[in-house]
């Protein structure tokens, strides 16, 4: 079913105007709202995450490890999307978050995917099933209210 068209008095004026804005401010403003939208993403991921029931010892060449039960729920939070497409558009994401942070996800791929001797258990994959369409009704609300704020400061 087609959504309504809507008449917008100023539109043409408003889109100069926000074409007119440094790429930079458009970015910041989306990311804002990109932000508030991911919230209760991040909030249903970490009520999802699996909870190791003991501590677990990484080693590898480098480096030995001790990974406490719960880490990986506290590395689920928002990431900022910095190369591809997040090189000039607004794009974030929502897991678990590994680089230079006290709570370390970087296996979370090993839990959402599994191994050959760990069954996957895809977590985020619900979480994504549960949140998708208030995240996206959301987003739709706050650009309409950020562009109409745009409009009322044309005057």
């Amino acid at each position: 079913m087609p959504k309504d068209l809507y008449q917008i008095d100023g539109f043409e004026e408003l889109q100069r105007k926000i074409k007119q804005l440094p790429d930079n401010v458009k970015k910041k403003e989306m990311l804002k709202v990109l932000g508030q939208v991911a919230t209760p993403t991040v909030k249903a991921g970490r009520q999802q995450a699996p909870i190791s029931k003991k501590k677990h010892v990484i080693s590898g060449k480098r480096t030995r490890k001790l990974i406490e039960p719960g880490n990986l729920k506290k590395s689920i939070g928002k990431i900022r999307g910095k190369k591809g497409l997040g090189k000039e558009n607004a794009v974030l994401y929502v897991g678990p978050r590994s680089k230079g942070r006290k709570n370390d996800g970087w296996y979370g791929m090993f839990v959402e995917y599994g191994t050959k001797k760990q069954n996957a258990n895809p977590f985020m994959k619900k979480v994504y099933q549960q949140t998708k369409g208030k995240v996206t009704a959301d987003a739709e609300r706050k650009v309409a209210r950020y562009i109409q704020k745009q409009i009322d400061k044309l005057g």
